[in-house]
């Protein structure tokens, strides 16, 4: 996904294809969706084996690797929406600074 998602990237700011920005922060938003789901099973599996009765009770804490992966679901979540706002037809920031000339 986020290979997809970078060569859409690729193609709009090299060819000025604007219209690959959509499909693009789709990608990017699907990957972040995809690694904190992922995340989630692996901790909830990490759960699982330490409640069965077929290990010796430890005590474990997650490693920095696994905030590493959430932080990067994250950032991938926050780059597709902010290319979703590049990707309007108008941009919004036009509309809030609306420029009021003198007209002739």
């Amino acid at each position: 996904m986020m290979i997809l998602g970078s060569m859409c990237i690729t193609m709009a700011l090299s060819k000025g294809v604007e219209f690959l920005l959509k499909p693009a922060s789709f990608f990017f938003i699907l990957a972040g969706v995809l690694v904190l789901i992922s995340l989630e099973v692996f901790r909830q599996s990490v759960y699982a084996l330490l409640s069965s009765d077929h290990t010796v009770p430890l005590h474990h804490e997650f490693s920095w690797s696994v905030a590493c992966a959430g932080v990067a679901g994250a950032v991938l979540i926050f780059g597709g929406v902010c290319f979703i706002i590049l990707s309007l037809p108008t941009s919004p920031w036009e509309k809030c600074l609306h420029k009021d000339g003198p007209e002739s």
